[in-house]
């Protein structure tokens, strides 16, 4: 079985916000079949609130569907930018085959290097402009240049699916806020014409390396001299790196007739690849690296406007004030026993019976003795019992404990709640009722409705206390017999 494929941080913000345009619209996910199921995760796991929001949308992204829409969108993106890649490589070597010819006729210099890096240059001067008036709001993408552009609206175009229809909307929310849109898609951009650059550039290498042609220019109206200040010009950078320049005499040669001495050739041929590689592959190199390096620190920068309304609703619920730790340290292995009086005090009751934590449903007193009378404080039967009341509250188990230890009864009849579980707290306050009187009985109260092992469990509870098998009654018979009977023995 294969790991699941973890997102990015990017992406966990991503799909965070696409969590927040749906419940922003459709109100919270959660419903009374899951209550806050994923936000009361969420808290467990981090302890920030934007860690907590990634937790839960991480959750509910993936019910939802739209996890797995965004590593679909991951691996189209790579596709097709590797298509888009491999494409403009080719459809750069075209260009420079169609400018340059199969050799029959003379290269015009100023054409083959505006046909190469014409458009180059207009569209780097269009993304300059983009950039310096690219607007710092809006929730939508803007600038980055044509190319990446293409790419983006492909990646979105091949997944018309429900799921994934709010994906660039919720990533316009994400990046439209400053420029990291325009870093990321600038990229893209520059690295597809980087691509069509060094296709064009190894093109004019390679027909230059295999065809021998011949290098004009042609003017009508123009000066010579204009000729060669512009070649000395656009070849001043590339002979910084080495690439060959033609003087002034091959430029004015070259205006006359198709210069054909090998020198000439040569000169032109560098001068042509010098510029090619100087003004259109080293500019988009160059850019592309530095807009991948603002991408990438943009991204490490990257937060959520935990302003917004769909999360700000969310910190009562993913950072509350208070929180039921549960169990803070592990149960001991033995519970401490109830030391019990040697005998009964002369004026203590002869006993007592209270009821600890008893479910609504049952009656206390209970009805126990066999033609009882109501007597002030208990019932009076054969035998007399004390009724010590409910024991729910902190203040009213104080209240019992502290007249039990003033006056220990000879009996006392502990009735519980046998569909509860027999947790520490239970037992430990059963343990301190026992020190206070002679004996002690447990009466299972709705034992008939307890889940099956629950009298198991209270069995095993009484007995790490002190209590055993016999102390603990199970049927209303029982309890009577006990209560009511003073010579019963309390051993």
């Amino acid at each position: 079985m294969t790991a699941p494929v973890s997102l990015s941080l990017f992406e966990a913000r991503w799909l965070a916000e696409v969590v927040r345009r749906h419940e922003e619209h459709h109100g919270l996910l959660e419903d009374a079949a899951e209550p806050a199921a994923a936000s009361a995760a969420a808290p467990a796991a981090v302890p920030d609130f934007e860690g907590r929001i990634l937790c839960r949308a991480e959750r509910l992204g993936a019910r939802q569907g739209w996890r797995a829409a965004i590593l679909a969108w991951r691996r189209r993106a790579r596709t097709l930018l590797l298509v888009a890649l491999a494409l403009a490589l080719v459809l750069g070597f075209g260009a420079a085959a169609g400018v340059l010819g199969d050799g029959s006729r003379p290269v015009n210099v100023v054409w083959t290097l505006g046909g190469l890096l014409g458009v180059h240059a207009l569209s780097l001067l269009l993304w300059l402009a983009a950039m310096a008036l690219q607007g710092r709001g809006g929730g939508r993408i803007r600038g980055g240049g044509s190319a990446g552009w293409v790419w983006l609206r492909l990646v979105a175009f091949f997944d018309r699916s429900r799921t994934a229809a709010d994906l660039p909307l919720a990533l316009g929310g994400l990046l439209g806020r400053g420029r990291l849109a325009g870093w990321g898609i600038g990229a893209a951009s520059h690295a597809l014409w980087l691509a069509a650059l060094l296709g064009a550039t190894g093109g004019v290498l390679l027909l230059l390396a295999t065809r021998r042609y011949g290098f004009v220019w042609e003017t009508t109206i123009l000066p010579a001299r204009s000729f060669v200040d512009l070649s000395a010009a656009v070849g001043a950078l590339p002979a910084l790196l080495g690439f060959p320049v033609p003087d002034a005499a091959m430029v004015t040669a070259s205006g006359e007739a198709p210069l054909l001495d090998e020198a000439g050739r040569r000169a032109w041929a560098g001068w042509l690849v010098g510029a090619m590689v100087v003004y259109g592959v080293l500019p988009r190199l160059l850019l592309a690296l530095c807009c991948a390096g603002l991408w990438r620190r943009g991204l490490g920068r990257l937060r959520l406007d935990l302003s917004r309304p769909g999360y700000a609703r969310l910190r009562a619920v993913l950072m509350p004030g208070s929180a039921r730790i549960g169990v803070s340290d592990p149960a001991p292995a033995v519970l401490p026993c109830p030391p019990r009086p040697a005998s009964p005090a002369g004026h203590g009751a002869a006993a007592v019976a209270v009821a600890i934590e008893l479910g609504d449903d049952l009656a206390w007193p209970p009805a126990v003795a066999e033609g009882a009378e109501a007597g002030a404080g208990g019932t009076r039967g054969r035998g007399a019992w004390e009724d010590g009341g409910r024991l729910d509250s902190r203040e009213q188990r104080r209240a019992v404990l502290g007249r039990l230890a003033a006056r220990p009864p000879a009996r006392l009849l502990v009735a519980v709640d046998a569909r509860q579980t027999p947790d520490r707290g239970t037992l430990g306050l059963v343990a301190e009722l026992a020190a206070c009187a002679v004996a002690t009985r447990v009466w299972l109260c709705a034992g008939a409705h307890a889940p099956v092992g629950r009298t198991a469990q209270w069995r095993a509870g009484l007995g790490r206390i002190g209590l055993d098998a016999a102390a603990l009654f199970e049927d209303a018979a029982g309890v009577r017999a006990w209560l009511e009977t003073p010579e019963a023995d309390d051993a």
